[in-house]
């Protein structure tokens, strides 16, 4: 397997890498049956190009929405990724910004303000016009204290008049032209326009008509629309006629997307051709999936895997106490365990390729004699961990075995570490209303810029919240370096935030980890962005 890390690609070479950042293991073989849905056992019709005209798809979570405007998860990210669009999108398998819904733009000499010439002919899902009323509509919506309060992104993005960042005020200026005015300079603005979530364009008569929440009737510009959902079973999305993108038509009529939260489960049912692609495979069901004859896919993830660490514990109130769990955990040999060439130990935050100066990061090291004996002095003998139990793209293994792996290092040390572990879906429900000392989390980067990464632990950011970390010096630098020009000056800015996390500990990185899928020799022309989601457009399955 080619390692990308070992050829020492930096935050903006990897904003440039394609698409042979993925590797593919295994033989790829030309013949496979024809295409099936799970529930059936009819052959699906076949177009004349020898193609079938479905694929399924299984995804490891049930989506929570289809409003990209209102959800983070995985699930419901890989939906919304081929039922919207925003203004530009990323380019093939990387993080380099392009065109979409806006044909060209222009950036003042200060900065402050962004002219957009949008694409002309685009039509919404509900047959309406996309034009520059469309994206005043969808900014205004998470604006200026518009934002409902499950609108995650709307302060990373459009930011406020209390932290002095973000888009000021937008305005049609005619009917295919929209100038944004930003309170301060954006070095992340055009990237954080090009992610799947957040910011893509919903049409304004279908929000209206949905009250202002499109979560179960979506209708975007994409190549896919809903055909049906039936909550944790199903999700099928069908072709839209009307795609203005010709050249990036849907060649699939229908994807049906099949929640199977259960590895194995889905392990089972792609070698059962129930389904075609997995994602989140677990490192040890690699080789099963391949000696199948299927293929496995590896490429570097935009994530990180960390240990929460929750700061108004009684128990962690205490520096030298976080810094005792830190020293308890070997993570460079749990990381082996766990994951085995599909991860690496992390020493920040940001995976190494976003982040030159990893080296120039200290998180306490291994050291278990000096852990117990700060347990000892703390009279600390007992902690309590949160944990999900669903494999997560970051953490292929899963949050069980994560929590159980980290027990076993604190009761060398002489702390009993009790794991409450739930479903992804109570998980995120629990996080917010249930004690714990420690928590299991991670990050799957949505555009490959360091500030998606580092706004976690602003206050306002929902991680920061969980591990009840504060520092007005560290919203400051958070600010600077949304307004500093990528650069040494700015990446210096990034190298002080992760030094104030190594040295406060709200959280300890643990692994930054390969992002795994699978499919059947029968699908062509997959890939997946490093962000974790596929754009499905071009996929195709051979009859």
């Amino acid at each position: 397997m080619e390692d990308i890390l070992a050829a020492g690609i930096t935050r903006r070479g990897f904003l440039r890498y394609a698409a042979t950042a993925a590797t593919a293991v295994g033989a790829l073989s030309l013949t496979g049956c024809g295409s099936q849905r799970a529930s059936e056992a009819t052959t699906d019709s076949t177009a004349s190009t020898g193609s079938a005209a479905l694929f399924n798809y299984a995804l490891n979570e049930s989506p929570q929405a289809l409003d990209p405007a209102l959800v983070n998860d995985f699930g419901s990210l890989e939906l919304c990724a081929n039922i919207y669009e925003g203004l530009f999108r990323f380019k093939g398998e990387t993080c380099d910004v392009e065109p979409c819904l806006a044909e060209s733009y222009d950036v003042s000499d200060d900065g402050l303000t962004y002219t957009f010439k949008l694409r002309e002919g685009v039509t919404f899902h509900d047959g309406t016009a996309f034009d520059a009323d469309a994206v005043v509509t969808n900014f205004e919506r998470q604006m200026n204290g518009n934002a409902a309060t499950n609108m995650s992104y709307a302060d990373f993005v459009f930011g406020s008049d209390a932290t002095g960042v973000g888009v000021k005020s937008v305005e049609a200026t005619d009917t295919h032209t929209v100038t944004c005015t930003m309170r301060s300079p954006c070095a992340p603005f055009l990237r954080n326009l090009a992610m799947a979530l957040g910011t893509p364009m919903v049409s304004p008569t279908a929000l209206a008509k949905a009250s202002g929440d499109m979560s179960s009737a979506p209708c975007g510009t994409g190549p896919y629309q809903l055909d049906s959902w039936d909550k944790d079973s199903t999700v099928t999305l069908k072709a839209f006629d009307g795609y203005w993108d010709k050249d990036n038509a849907p060649q699939t009529e229908t994807i049906v997307f099949r929640i199977i939260p259960e590895s194995a489960s889905r392990v089972t049912a792609l070698s059962n051709n129930e389904v075609d692609i997995i994602t989140a495979v677990e490192t040890n069901s690699a080789p099963t999936v391949q000696n199948d004859g299927d293929t496995v896919v590896a490429i570097d993830g935009l994530n990180v895997n960390y240990l929460c660490l929750n700061m108004t514990s009684t128990k962690l109130a205490d520096i030298a106490v976080r810094t005792a769990v830190c020293q308890a955990i070997d993570i460079e040999e749990m990381v082996k365990a766990l994951y085995g060439d599909y991860a690496d130990a992390a020493n920040s935050l940001m995976p190494p390729f976003m982040a030159s100066y990893v080296t120039n990061v200290s998180y306490p090291s291994y050291d278990p004699d000096a852990a117990r004996d700060a347990f000892s002095k703390a009279g600390v003998t007992d902690l309590v961990i949160m944990t999900y139990t669903t494999a997560m793209q970051y953490n292929p293994a899963g949050g069980q075995a994560l929590a159980e792996s980290i027990q076993g290092y604190l009761s060398k040390c002489g702390v009993t570490l009790a794991i409450n572990s739930y479903d992804w879906t109570t998980f995120r429900t629990k996080r917010k209303e249930e004690y714990f000392d420690l928590a299991l989390f991670g990050w799957s980067g949505d555009n490959g810029d360091p500030d998606n990464f580092m706004n976690l632990f602003a206050s306002s950011g929902s991680v920061a919240a969980m591990a009840h970390f504060s520092d007005a010096s560290y919203d400051a630098l958070v600010e600077q370096g949304i307004q500093t020009p990528d650069g040494s000056d700015r990446d210096d800015i990034y190298l002080q935030l992760e030094q104030k996390l190594a040295a406060s500990l709200p959280c300890l990185p643990l692994s930054h980890t390969k992002t795994v899928c699978a499919y059947t020799p029968s699908i062509q022309n997959f890939t997946m962005n490093p962000s974790g989601w596929s754009k499905l457009a071009g996929v195709t399955k051979q009859a």
